[in-house]
């Protein structure tokens, strides 16, 4: 996994649809669709190569109210799974 001052970004060729409760995003080379809940949705949108995954869990700590620990654990399992599946720009 990654370090905290990694900066995810997602990659070319997917694309995202919000949700009331979540967001889809539709890989279009494996041609594969997932689901997002609301707090995967946010980390998503905080994938811009920008924002390294402290900000991204202090973003998240603040915005929908989770404890840091959480939104920590959240953030690294999010990313990882996005790199587990492509999602992602290589680092």
């Amino acid at each position: 996994m990654p370090d905290e001052f990694f900066r995810p970004q997602v990659r070319e060729g997917v694309e995202y649809r919000e949700l009331d409760d979540g967001a889809v995003v539709y890989d279009t080379s494996a041609e594969r669709i997932h689901t997002l809940n609301l707090s995967a949705a946010y980390i998503w949108n905080c994938c811009d190569g920008e924002h390294n995954l402290s900000d991204i869990a202090a973003e998240l700590n603040l915005q929908v109210h989770v404890a840091m620990d959480v939104a920590i654990r959240h953030v690294h399992d999010a990313v990882a799974y996005f790199q587990s599946e492509g999602l992602l720009r290589p680092q």
